[in-house]
């Protein structure tokens, strides 16, 4: 089966995993270790493995969705549920791509506020980075993805965990298995927030030249997610007790405290600084994504709705004042994440098998 769009629109298929990979490794990989850790301790690197291996088969069910029907997300919904229910559900992806790409410019600013400039308006700072993703989301889909191959210069700043070797206490990883089933299990349903990303498949599968092609990198890239994830939640393990990670709020960033080079006295800084290129990309498929979706229900030119959108960005994220209210927002988009990985997908996929199997009946 060949796209839906225009080939100048498309992409090839194995930059589905450039795509995915950069979607499911945001910024909130700086405090994922800390509740899991706090839940199932040493055994928490088990947890990682079971949520990796439960989200390839939430992608294989997404897969086998999409190349049913032949369409993305959007236009199943109208398909299975018609036009008002199915636009309703659209609408509610709207208001999580929203609330997602406040969430990770929320943090961003944070961190610079926090680690760099204390004084820092969080309006000038959130106005600069929406004029940056105005430019790249107006650029269409293949800039988003050019602009997630730009950012995977991050990944060389993992390397820089070989400086904290000197500090590790192995000791930490024993006893093995000594947490319940349970325990782990809840451990494994916190990861599912940093493991969020594949979703983004079934809003941008009409845009991957012969996409059928695309599933073998989709599975590769939750299976090198999963690895880097098991290694910071290891080095995590062998630095930290977990009541010293209690007391950590952004425990990724303070290993850039063991780095030590003969030219830079405070790494943490550039690690701090680095977090544009894990920000950026996802902010702008939200942003692409969500005014998608308005174009397609409403009849709208995309680039007529996206500064509207930009606009509702901005002024949230100058809401969002305090601790307290970013906690509160990443529990409800780790529950909303949760629940659409685990529940709303296999019902979808339910769905469609009915329908499928009544028409055969017909």
């Amino acid at each position: 089966m060949k796209s839906t769009e225009p080939s100048r629109y498309t992409i090839s298929p194995y930059l589905v995993f450039v795509l995915i990979l950069t979607m499911q490794f945001g910024p909130e990989y700086i405090t994922m270790s800390n509740k899991p850790i706090q839940l199932a301790g040493q055994d928490a690197w088990i947890s990682v493995i079971l949520c990796g291996i439960s989200f390839h088969i939430v992608i294989w069910v997404m897969y086998r969705i999409l190349d049913r029907n032949g369409t993305d997300l959007i236009h199943i919904h109208e398909r299975f549920f018609g036009k008002w229910a199915g636009g309703a559900l659209n609408l509610i992806f709207i208001a999580y791509f929203l609330l997602h790409a406040c969430f990770q410019m929320r943090l961003f600013i944070e961190i610079i506020q926090v680690w760099l400039f204390p004084d820092l308006e969080t309006w000038a700072l959130a106005l600069a980075l929406l004029l940056l993703v105005y430019y790249i989301v107006a650029g269409g889909f293949r800039v988003i993805v050019g602009i997630c191959m730009f950012s995977l210069l991050r990944y060389f700043a993992l390397f820089t965990l070989i400086f904290t070797a000197e500090y590790f206490h192995f000791s930490n990883l024993s006893p093995v298995m000594d947490h319940s089933l349970h325990e782990i299990i809840k451990a494994s349903k916190q990861f599912t927030f940093p493991y969020l990303g594949v979703e983004t498949l079934l809003f941008c599968y009409t845009f991957i030249k012969t996409p059928k092609k695309s599933q073998k990198w989709t599975h590769l890239s939750n299976v090198v997610i999963t690895v880097f994830y098991l290694m910071i939640v290891s080095v995590s393990l062998l630095l930290f007790k977990p009541e010293q990670l209690s007391t950590e709020m952004w425990e990724q960033l303070t290993k850039n405290k063991f780095v030590h080079f003969p030219f830079i006295e405070r790494f943490e800084y550039i690690g701090a600084a680095s977090q544009i290129l894990w920000v950026i990309p996802v902010i702008c498929f939200c942003l692409w994504a969500s005014s998608r979706m308005v174009k397609l229900m409403f009849t709208v030119k995309q680039l007529t709705v996206l500064p509207i959108l930009l606009m509702v960005v901005f002024a949230a994220v100058c809401l969002i004042q305090g601790r307290s209210r970013m906690d509160a927002i990443q529990t409800m988009l780790s529950e909303f994440g949760f629940y659409m990985i685990y529940g709303y997908i296999p019902f979808l996929y339910i769905v469609d098998v009915v329908r499928m199997k009544a028409r055969r009946s017909i």
